[in-house]
């Protein structure tokens, strides 16, 4: 991804660095309330069960701003894609904008959208008629969402019309408990460390001055592809800390692979003995 991030160990830090980017903007803010239901008639036990749900109960947006995909949509489109949003459509206005995006083209993504249409010579007619036809729709009765713009992994972007996703707490029997209907988005320029496993990002800063849990500063640094585009904030050896299960696991695995070395029948072992120890850690 092109996109800097920061990442940062609470999330109130996360939530008061993307508001300060967000206040930045401007425009019209768009709020989407999710829509809870479930078996559970109680709201207070709903909640509960809803609290480890990614999607937020209320999400406030604007164009332009960062945002980060919370659901698996496709192969390309993933947990973890980075966006810009670069509109708010109805799914009609949406239709007609991928069946026609070179006439479209500037009304929405680009820098040009900042400038009024008489104060504007590069869009042409055709563009500024499609402004008009857009600027109507938009004003119907239809629902708007938002148009998150994603680089992909092979530089090329990609229109994403965020429509609501559904996520569930469910009882092995398929009584869903509680679920939740919302915008698959949360503001991505500051994210906390927690949700940034298992992402990779060109450019991220870390900011390490309230790392409080172990593993928590190898996470953080790992996501990054490489030095140069890593910045470590408020860095405190000290707080790099590791669990002391896994320092024992480690000690043990090396003791092991130093007997195979030493093994009476002089073959060379294929590192099966790690593999069972390791087996038999976790089992335990």
């Amino acid at each position: 991804m092109n996109a800097d991030q920061l990442r940062f160990p609470t999330r109130n830090e996360v939530e008061a660095a993307n508001k300060s980017r967000m206040d930045l903007l401007v425009g019209d803010t768009m709020v989407f309330d999710a829509k809870d239901g479930g078996s559970i008639p109680d709201k207070g036990q709903r909640d509960k069960l809803l609290s480890n749900c990614m999607a937020p109960e209320t999400i406030v947006l604007k164009k332009g701003a960062q945002v980060m995909l919370i659901k698996n949509i496709d192969e390309t489109l993933v947990n973890g894609s980075i966006g810009k949003i670069i509109g708010f459509m109805s799914e009609q206005t949406f239709d007609r904008y991928t069946a026609n995006e070179d006439t479209f083209s500037g009304t929405q993504g680009g820098t040009l959208t900042d400038m009024p249409d008489d104060e504007d010579p590069m869009l042409s007619k055709k563009s500024k008629a499609a402004r008009r036809i857009m600027d109507n729709m938009a004003g119907s009765t239809s629902q708007l969402f938002p148009v998150v713009r994603f680089i992909l992994a092979d530089s090329t972007t990609r229109d994403l019309l965020c429509q609501r996703e559904s996520w569930k707490v469910e009882l092995p029997n398929g009584e869903v408990q509680a679920s939740r209907a919302q915008i698959p988005l949360i503001l991505a320029w500051a994210l906390s460390i927690h949700k940034a496993q298992g992402q990779t990002l060109e450019r991220v800063k870390v900011d390490l001055g309230k790392v409080f849990e172990k593993g928590q500063a190898y996470v953080a640094l790992s996501r990054a592809t490489n030095m140069a585009g890593l910045q470590v904030l408020r860095f405190d050896p000290k707080k790099v800390l590791a669990h002391e299960k896994v320092r024992s696991f480690y000690q043990q695995l090396s003791r092991v692979e130093t007997l195979e070395k030493k093994d009476e029948s002089g073959k060379k072992k294929t590192g099966f003995a790690a593999v069972d120890y390791e087996k038999d850690f976790l089992e335990r």
